[in-house]
């Protein structure tokens, strides 16, 4: 997500301001005055498009990460145009940035720093140092920080970065050299991503549990049921009727054809997004916000079948009886005949309690397009709207 996408559901101008005030306090010690600009006349300036707040003339780091972010393999058209943008960035020295960024004390910024605010966090990375803070944004709440944070503080696998340090709404990881495996071409994109099934097969094998599946949906039944007024009211969202209806549809299928299910440690968003392939040819699972336990089959959903994209929850859902399906979901799970009508169900389940918790967790009435895009889904499987 690029600033330019942040300014339409947030004011994230002045969530930068606070955010980073209250960054420098804590990590540096310092009370710096941070304010965005409209004039230019400030040695860092902001880039909306690119999602970055960088120096005029910054480091060579700085700009091959930069140049990295926009990498796109499967849309070359689009690298071009996004390439040229940047190159037109760095040649003009800020004059395409639409704003600037005071910072009172100079000594915090240098070229070799890149600002970088995402979803929930600002990131700032520190080439010379070679480490990279994490700050949770103002005003957003703690939950998902706090369980990246207790969950990465002692790695039990070393597909899990470590971090190194943190404190009261922040932590420090050191710089990875790489990138994300969505830049990476073939072949060496199926090499890695297979790599990538063997790693999460592992952390399955390793903290693997066997569950009552009604006793673990009732329990996700019941949050979704109680938290659907508060994101009514507080959210706006209209299709609260429905998500209720869908809900205790599955769980219903679930009561009637109870057993028990294998469940593991869950990444819980497992996409392209979330590889990184370090230069020595590691393979590093990062963003681990979401972690929890969950059904086997939810983390094999998003790495296999690219369930998080447009149209492809639904069209797993659909086809969950094909042998494409059966394979993916089913890889590590043990039994191959299991009833794919109840890996769905339970797993619809797990998908509308993982969307709640991420609006719920968002502030403000952030939110309603995430919820969107899951009725969407929804409305193109046929057994859940009476067909």
């Amino acid at each position: 997500m690029t600033i330019q996408e942040m300014l339409e559901r947030e004011d994230i101008y002045s969530i930068i301001e606070t955010t980073l005030v209250k960054y420098y306090r804590e990590v540096h010690h310092t009370s710096a005055k941070v304010k965005i600009q409209s004039k230019f006349n400030n040695k860092y300036v902001v880039y909306p498009r690119l999602g970055v707040i960088i120096s005029r003339t910054p480091s060579l780091s700085v700009i091959k990460d930069t140049y990295c972010d926009f990498d796109v393999q499967n849309n070359p058209v689009r690298k071009l145009i996004a390439w040229g943008y940047i190159t037109a960035c760095l040649c003009t020295f800020g004059l395409l940035a639409s704003k600037s960024l005071f910072v009172s004390d100079k000594k915090l910024l240098h070229n070799g720093v890149r600002i970088m605010p995402c979803n929930r966090k600002i990131r700032l990375f520190d080439y010379r140092q070679g480490v990279v803070d994490a700050m949770l944004k103002d005003g957003f709440n703690d939950l998902y920080f706090k369980t990246e944070l207790s969950f990465r503080k002692n790695p039990i696998h070393p597909f899990i970065p470590k971090i190194v340090k943190s404190g009261n709404r922040w932590y420090r990881e050191l710089i990875l050299d790489g990138k994300g495996l969505v830049r990476i071409p073939e072949p060496k994109y199926s090499e890695k991503l297979q790599q990538t099934l063997s790693d999460l097969m592992m952390l399955q094998a390793s903290t693997r549990k066997e569950a009552d599946a009604l006793a673990y949906c009732q329990d996700m039944q019941k949050y979704i049921i109680e938290s659907l007024p508060v994101l009514k009211v507080t959210k706006h969202i209209q299709t609260t009727d429905y998500i209720k209806d869908v809900t205790n549809k599955c769980y219903r299928y679930v009561e009637q054809h109870n057993q028990t299910i294998p469940m593991a440690l869950s990444h819980g968003d497992l996409q392209t997004g979330n590889i990184f392939v370090e230069s020595a040819g590691n393979v590093i699972l990062i963003d681990w916000e979401t972690a929890t336990l969950r059904s086997v089959w939810y983390d094999m959903g998003r790495l296999i079948l690219y369930s998080q994209r447009k149209g492809k929850y639904a069209a797993m859902v659909n086809g969950r009886n094909s042998v494409t399906v059966k394979d993916a979901l089913l890889v590590s799970d043990g039994d191959k005949e299991r009833d794919m009508n109840l890996v769905c169900a339970i797993l619809i389940i797990e998908e509308i309690k993982a969307f709640v918790d991420e609006i719920i967790d968002l502030p403000g009435s952030i939110g309603t397009e995430i919820m969107d895009r899951l009725i969407d889904e929804f409305y193109q499987i046929p057994e859940l709207n009476g067909k």
